[in-house]
């Protein structure tokens, strides 16, 4: 029972990390989400004030791809961690036998 006491600690940390990258790519995508907003006000300014080629297409872009590269890395971390819940679960069940 020693030995599968310290795999479900090991699941846990491995969770823990998991987690906490979860949480720094939410911060990310905010952030990211933010940028996208303020470049589209930036975009209605130059539409206002009749600017015709604001240079906002570029870093548009940039940040469109990645919010949308980030997204893929928040999709991956939460199937690793619906892969370490099931591996948790398992070895809970396995230590309760």
């Amino acid at each position: 029972m020693t030995g599968q006491s310290r795999r479900i600690d090991e699941i846990l940390q491995d969770r823990m990390q998991t987690i906490q990258a979860i949480a720094a790519a939410n911060t990310t995508q905010l952030r990211l989400t933010q940028k996208a907003s303020g470049l589209m006000v930036l975009d209605m300014k130059d539409d206002r004030d009749g600017v015709e080629h604001g240079n906002h297409d570029t870093a548009q872009a940039r940040n469109q791809a990645a919010l949308e590269t980030n997204l893929a890395r928040i999709d991956r971390l939460q199937q690793a961690l619906a892969r370490l819940d099931d591996e948790l679960e398992a070895a809970v069940k396995e230590e309760g036998a």
